[in-house]
């Protein structure tokens, strides 16, 4: 355009997503029931809080007895992974870690690209039920899913962090959710992040849903799948 308005206002941009999703949330709460455990609210930022929630999750939908498949994208230290590998010792579950192991592929808050950067060989997991997928999503999860077929429930942990890979996850896995699937958000309260992502898969993909559980002033969220 002759007035190069970008040069203009792409300042202004990210200013006026963020409030505009920081509204967005805010409606979001307001109307979302949270039917199980919900903290709400919290002076104090808690991120040990994200086991309160996996504790009560699991209790109430029965996590640790029967058969699941669990994916967690956005393994890091493997720290969560490695929780609900104690938690459900079904021998027909399946775990399925989904990570660069090499950082950040983007920057994210005051996080520069290839932060949190854990090697595959440091996580030391050699439980037989869990594989780990090395690459980014975009690389490795679409020739998962090709081969992919089970009848177990699915427990989803969403730990990308960033917009992108949050969006490009839920638009490959839609098709394999069920009634009574799970959703964990582990940052969901990010405005322009997790749930940027979320907001717009839920409204693109007609997706509905209940609320279970939540935790840290929403920062951590469970969400059960209804179809």
């Amino acid at each position: 355009m002759k007035w190069r308005l970008h040069t203009i206002f792409s300042f202004l941009k990210g200013f006026m997503l963020n409030l505009t999703y920081m509204s967005e949330l805010s409606k979001w709460r307001a109307n979302a029931k949270v039917t199980g455990y919900n903290d709400w609210y919290q002076k104090d930022w808690d991120y040990n809080r994200r086991e309160k929630l996996y504790d009560a999750v699991c209790t109430q939908e029965g996590l640790d007895e029967g058969a699941i498949d669990y994916f967690e994208f956005g393994v890091c230290s493997g720290y969560s992974f490695k929780l609900w590998l104690e938690k459900n010792k079904n021998e027909g579950s399946s775990f399925y870690g989904f990570d660069t192991f090499e950082g950040l592929p983007e920057a994210y808050g005051h996080y520069k690209a290839g932060e949190m950067n854990f090697p595959i060989e440091s996580l030391n997991i050699t439980d037989k039920r869990a594989k780990l997928h090395k690459g980014l999503f975009q690389d490795t999860l679409i020739p998962f899913l090709e081969s992919y077929s089970s009848s177990n429930r699915k427990i989803i942990h969403m730990d990308a962090d960033i917009f992108s890979s949050t969006l490009f996850v839920f638009s490959q896995m839609h098709r394999f959710l069920n009634s009574g699937d799970i959703i964990m958000f582990d940052e969901f309260a990010v405005p322009t992040h997790e749930f940027m992502a979320f907001d717009i898969y839920t409204k693109s993909f007609y997706t509905q849903y209940e609320v279970i559980a939540a935790a840290n002033n929403y920062l951590f969220l469970a969400i059960k799948v209804k179809k």
